[in-house]
């Protein structure tokens, strides 16, 4: 299984996703000093984390707005290589709403007998937000059009085969 980290506190995390939309891998970053950790999350990941940041920095008064977002300074870091896959997520804050915890677990076969890797990442209010912005941005990002018929993402140059025609023909956006 992988190996545990905690970095407390970062220097710098970010979620972003390298590739073409409809084929992208999605990360968790963090650095601390010359430390590049990196894990596969799944899209849905990022965006639940990217919700979830903002209710929890709502608590304490903070809203997350397009004026957060920096692009340039979230973008993943070369290399991008990933100790493991998550398979959970979850993100807590202090009393003050300071200091903010995000752990990761490893995703693992149930029939592995080691424990799962895990990785504590401790952020600051100012890091959160803009992790989050750019996590909204960056899900926003690739999203492609919905079938009006299924709801599935509809590839702008095939169309897609919509279950709801029962396979007859594929629909374009």
């Amino acid at each position: 299984m992988g190996d545990s980290f905690e970095i407390d506190p970062v220097d710098w995390v970010t979620a972003g996703a390298v590739g073409e939309p409809g084929r992208r891998t999605f990360y968790l970053q963090a650095r601390r000093a010359h430390d590049l950790l990196a894990m596969v999350v799944e899209k849905s990941q990022v965006q639940w984390l990217a919700q979830l940041a903002q209710e929890l920095l709502g608590r304490v008064g903070v809203t997350v707005t397009p004026d957060d977002l920096d692009a340039n300074a979230q973008q993943l870091l070369e290399p991008v290589v990933a100790a493991w896959r998550a398979g959970s997520l979850s993100l807590g804050m202090d009393e003050e709403g300071q200091r903010f915890l995000l752990e990761v677990e490893e995703l693992v076969d149930e029939e592995a007998e080691d424990e799962p890797g895990s990785i504590r990442l401790w952020l600051s209010r100012a890091q959160l937000v803009a992790m989050a912005a750019y996590a909204a941005f960056i899900v926003e990002a690739g999203a492609r059009e919905s079938c009006r018929l299924c709801g599935r993402p509809v590839d702008p140059v095939t169309g897609h085969v919509c279950p709801a025609t029962n396979g007859h023909g594929p629909l374009t956006a």
